[in-house]
């Protein structure tokens, strides 16, 4: 072998020890950069909690103490807080609601993450017939960690994301679902029976069951604690509504009380022919 060939290979060889330490370096720069998949367990459960509180903050309308979950750096951050101010003062209800939460990105190195944030929101304005609601909208939502803990730094609604229920249509799911409940304070049995869609699977039982309560009890009273449209259809001729509720009743016969705290029910309502909504399932 003579020198010159000796040179070629040592050069050859220098050169493919660089590409090799380059890639070795772009990998773990990659690795340390791009960790999406990689999130800290400790970290994934401290930046679900800055969202959980989030949430929460937003739907008491606790604009100070939101303040301090966000960065100084965060876009037009008065405005911000101001906007939810306000909005805690028009709507006459409002509700925001995480559906899911899903880490996009992770950085080590700035000590950064995206997460993406599918939620629904409900909000009634006061000449409005009932509240609007927004199924599925989308959201980025950017933290960093700050020496005090993680902090939210923006956040950008997708445009056009989700689905909008007008408020009109749900007045008119709501609609039966009030007049079931006035049927069963009064114990009026063609007032509840106007509103059990013809398809309700085991209607005539449900109807007889409905006559032999209102002669054995003298006062039902169903407590309505909470109300959520949980889906409607695309063709918007089927929907589902899940309700929490206390009932009292008293016995006619000795007049024994009797109370039933924290009951849950998903109810499931249909449009009828004549464009009314009546309950189609979902009742015991």
């Amino acid at each position: 072998m003579n020198l010159e060939t000796s040179r070629n290979k040592k050069r050859l060889l220098m050169k493919m020890t660089s590409k090799i330490s380059l890639l070795f370096f772009a990998a773990l720069v990659f690795s340390l950069v791009f960790t999406g998949c990689s999130l800290p367990e400790e970290e994934k459960k401290d930046v679900l909690k800055i969202l959980e509180i989030r949430e929460s903050l937003s739907n008491n309308g606790q604009t100070n103490k939101l303040a301090i979950l966000l960065t100084d750096d965060f876009p037009n951050r008065k405005e911000y807080l101001d906007q939810l101010k306000y909005r805690n003062f028009y709507f006459t209800e409002y509700d925001y609601s995480i559906n899911s939460i899903n880490f996009t990105f992770y950085n080590r190195l700035t000590k950064s993450i995206q997460a993406i944030v599918d939620f629904d929101l409900t909000f009634k304005v006061p000449e409005d017939p009932a509240a609007t609601i927004l199924f599925g909208r989308v959201e980025k939502v950017n933290l960093v960690k700050e020496k005090i803990g993680w902090k939210i730094d923006s956040i950008e609604e997708v445009k056009d994301s989700g689905r909008k229920i007008a408020p009109q249509l749900v007045h008119d799911i709501f609609y039966p679902l009030d007049t079931r409940k006035t049927a069963l304070s009064n114990n009026d049995f063609q007032l509840f029976e106007s509103v059990i869609h013809p398809d309700f699977v085991s209607r005539n039982e449900l109807l007889s069951d409905f006559k032999e309560n209102a002669e054995v009890f003298s006062d039902i009273n169903y407590a309505l604690k909470g109300r959520k449209l949980i889906s409607v259809s695309t063709d918007e001729k089927n929907a589902e509504v899940i309700q929490y509720f206390d009932l009292a009743f008293k016995t006619k016969e000795g007049g024994v009380s009797e109370k039933l705290e924290n009951q849950k029910e998903v109810v499931s309502l249909k449009k009828s022919d004549d464009g009314t909504w009546k309950i189609i399932g979902g009742l015991r």
